[in-house]
């Protein structure tokens, strides 16, 4: 190769250099302008990720030292429904009993309905404790709530508070936080919105053996004599409500403390899922990333920041010119 030749590529060189660098300059040029943003949200992040786990632990440890208390919620709705069942009973009166063996013309057959009747009349009265155990739920999930609307910008999704908070930020937090993993996150949010404590699940089947006294043909239940009358159906029929009262009332003062294990157990689980499984720190950052102002639009992927700047106008005419250049530069080279 002789001077010449030598000396056309190296002014070709130093005449499009300047070009040529702008192609692989662009992206750190856009990391760097994004630096100070990204720093600040971290340093806020940091922050705000110390004070969601202390106030996460901190919930926890009252609710460890409330377990075994009574929970008033379901104790004030016990007393009320007690009441109600020993007031309304659904026992009927003589004359009604009476006018009943008419029809079926069997003191047995009536006997045997009404015990049917009352029983199915007491558990109604019962489910109403429903209420206290909604209650009790509720205030376990609207602290948890109260934590995340306060302390992080979660508040912004929705207007909504306590359980219904809860319940949107399950359905809005994307099933994927980090790429190709499942949200652990999600999860956490979705077995707590879907968490129920109610009176079927929870004391129903507690309390039913002791309403065998209302029920036909149970050891427990009270036989009615050779020579049956309508004062004996009565009679039979009060005797074994009241027995039914009692015992439930004592078996239900016995699980008057369980709402409060189970709270602590649900804040345990959720505590443990949110704040110190591996990874759900990294989690929580992107999530939280995402509600920042902006934020989709300047942390962008290094990928996408290639792609566009590949696919921008002003990338094709550099490139194209660089080629054209390097065509000339084989051009001048005699092998």
């Amino acid at each position: 190769m002789n001077t010449n030749i030598n000396s056309n590529i190296t002014d070709i060189i130093a005449q499009h250099l300047p070009l040529i660098e702008k192609i692989p300059n662009k992206a750190p040029e856009q990391a760097k302008s994004d630096s100070p943003r990204i720093e600040l949200f971290e340093q806020n992040f940091m922050q705000l990720w110390q004070e969601i786990t202390h106030s996460f632990e901190k919930l926890l440890q009252e609710v460890r030292k409330k377990r075994q208390n009574v929970d008033i919620d379901l104790k004030k709705q016990v007393e009320v429904t007690l009441q109600v069942c020993r007031t309304y009973t659904g026992i009927p009166s003589i004359d009604e009993i009476e006018r009943r063996v008419e029809i079926e013309n069997s003191y047995e057959i009536v006997y045997e309905k009404y015990l049917n009747e009352v029983r199915t009349y007491f558990l109604q009265h019962l489910s109403s404790l429903d209420d206290g155990l909604k209650r009790s739920l509720e205030q376990v999930k609207s602290q948890i709530a109260e934590i995340l609307i306060t302390k992080t910008e979660l508040g912004k999704l929705t207007d909504s508070k306590g359980s219904e908070f809860i319940k949107i930020l399950a359905t809005e937090i994307p099933d994927q936080l980090i790429p190709g993993v499942p949200s652990k996150l999600k999860v956490a949010f979705q077995i707590l919105a879907e968490l129920e404590l109610n009176y079927r699940e929870f004391i129903l089947y507690r309390i039913r053996p002791h309403l065998d006294g209302l029920t036909p043909q149970q050891a427990q239940t009270l036989k009615l004599t050779i020579l049956p009358s309508a004062e004996q159906v009565f009679l039979n029929l009060k005797i074994a409500h009241a027995e039914s009262v009692r015992k439930c009332e004592k078996a239900l003062k016995q699980l008057l403390s369980e709402p409060s294990q189970v709270a602590f157990a649900i804040v345990e689980e959720f505590v443990d899922r949110t704040i110190r499984t591996a990874d759900v720190e990294n989690e929580w950052r992107i999530l939280l990333q995402k509600l920042q102002p902006g934020w989709d639009d300047f942390l962008v992927q290094p990928e996408q920041i290639q792609r566009e700047w590949i696919n921008s106008p002003q990338q094709n005419t550099y490139a194209n010119i660089a080629m054209s250049e390097v065509d000339d530069i084989f051009a001048l080279i005699d092998f």
